[in-house]
């Protein structure tokens, strides 16, 4: 979850006005890659049961990778996060190397305290109140959270307390590159969905299996903040995105905003909170509209770009369809990197896409989009056998099993002389070739909630039991 600056008292007093926050960042700030990676964590109980850490273990482990100068954060409950330093687009390899490593650090601090991390993007045991139970004590999830409980309907609470995900982050030169890179990651979120899917099929302890993407179907229940964000669907350049971006924040509602001494306001029973009607009382500061902007849940999310001293120095765009897992890491890295910043490897995928039926234009994709999207979250047990775009000679839809090995076919060109990403290339480019993601493989092995559960204690006894002697033999 994102925090905001509660002291930027400069006042945003009209849409035009809010037009300078979108100015180009120093050329020096741009060009970046960051990553940013969600960690549920778990351990088996001696009566069968699966814990996920309380808050004050969570903020053991964080304050120790804090003092050991890593960015750990952390997420509502039971999550611990890692967040990368920005690297330059082309320097995908080294970022891959860098996180794998320092991922696997955060592991291992979580298993000096016997937790293991989950390789699904739910726990299929963790209920809503136990996530409750277990919240980090922070000022703004508390408010957000009885912001979304009175105002928005109940299903948005997973989003915080249930899921968790794998973002990447660029740092574009302008709104121009940015509305361009946002159009290619939009049109790649249900791939980005299907073959990054690392759901078990379970949730809340409730032995039902749900063959649906929850993560996209959670985020959809925000309406209008979240899918596909309306201001992209509508608008027919850069320029007039931004406009209906800023137009959009001032109108959203808000979960809460912030005093002139910082306090928290919330609205009154049956009222909406907007930036807009800030204005009338004197608040609508760069904190508040900062904060009104935090609260859109877009699959591809406009957020601020800050430089070393948390400064905010423009806008980065952030892809957030990607579930957290083994591998996701670094696919998403090597899909996104490739194929969303201008390039030879983009022109290939906005040809290939003129295949589909896709124009590359917003307000003519709109239609394909929101349905491939649909087909994507909804794929009832089908995972990557479903739709996507349409031949533009039939009009029959076509498929995201020819797109995704389209697609590979273009990263495996576009890496074949990088040798450091071979290994998780292979990986990758077996899924989009076979479909068969994390989600699909876990079907298939674990059919029933309770053969999830026991592959989870296997996994966590075994981590634990690794700590225990590592732990023991530095002791020695």
């Amino acid at each position: 979850m994102t925090d905001v600056k509660k002291d930027s008292h400069e006042l945003i007093q009209s849409e035009q006005d809010a037009l300078k926050l979108y100015a180009p960042p120093p050329q020096s700030m741009t060009g970046g890659v960051g990553l940013e990676v969600e960690m549920a964590l778990y351990k088996p109980r001696s009566d069968g049961q699966i814990d996920i850490p309380p808050a004050a273990v969570l903020l053991e482990m964080q304050k120790k990778l804090k003092s050991q100068g890593y960015d750990a954060q952390l997420e509502a409950s039971g999550v611990l996060e890692y967040a990368s330093a920005p690297m330059p687009f082309g320097d995908v390899g080294k970022l891959i190397k860098a996180s794998a490593q320092d991922i696997k650090h955060f592991e291992s601090v979580a298993a000096e305290q016997g937790y293991s991390r989950s390789l699904t993007c739910i726990l299929p045991t963790t209920t809503r109140q136990q996530a409750m139970d277990h919240l980090v004590p922070r000022e703004r999830l508390q408010a957000a959270l009885k912001g979304i409980t009175e105002t928005m309907h109940p299903l948005v609470l997973n989003v915080p307390l249930l899921t968790t995900g794998t973002q990447v982050s660029f740092a574009p030169e302008d709104m121009g590159q940015l509305h361009r890179m946002m159009t290619r990651a939009y049109i790649l979120t249900p791939l980005i969905m299907a073959a990054m899917n690392s759901h078990s099929g379970f949730t809340q302890n409730d032995e039902r299996r749900q063959d649906v993407h929850l993560r996209g179907e959670y985020y959809a229940y925000h309406g209008s903040r979240g899918g596909i964000a309306e201001s992209f669907l509508l608008a027919q350049d850069a320029e007039d995105f931004t406009r209906r971006h800023i137009r959009s924040i001032f109108d959203s509602p808000m979960l809460f905003a912030y005093g002139s001494d910082g306090q928290l306001i919330t609205p009154p029973a049956g009222e909406v909170l907007t930036f807009r009607s800030l204005i009338a009382r004197g608040l609508n500061t760069r904190s508040n509209y900062e904060l009104a902007e935090s609260f859109q849940y877009h699959d591809v999310k406009v957020c601020n770009l800050r430089n070393a001293d948390g400064t905010v120095i423009g806008k980065r765009l952030e892809v957030r369809a990607c579930d957290s897992g083994v591998h996701q890491a670094a696919s998403l890295l090597l899909l996104t990197t490739a194929l969303i910043p201008d390039g030879v490897a983009a022109d290939r995928l906005q040809a290939l896409l003129n295949e589909y039926g896709l124009t590359c234009d917003g307000r003519k994709d709109a239609g394909l989009l929101l349905q491939a999207r649909q087909a994507a979250v909804y794929h009832q047990g089908q995972f990557m056998d479903i739709p996507f775009g349409r031949d533009p000679k039939t009009g029959l839809p076509r498929s995201m099993r020819d797109f995704a090995a389209d697609v590979a076919s273009i990263l495996s060109d576009h890496y074949a002389s990088d040798v450091s990403v071979q290994a998780q290339l292979s990986q990758l480019v077996h899924i989009l070739l076979s479909g068969e993601c994390d989600a699909k493989m876990m079907k298939q092995r674990c059919p029933q909630l309770c053969d999830m559960v026991q592959e989870l204690r296997s996994q966590a006894v075994g981590v634990g039991q690794k700590a225990m002697q590592n732990t023991m033999k530095y002791k020695v």
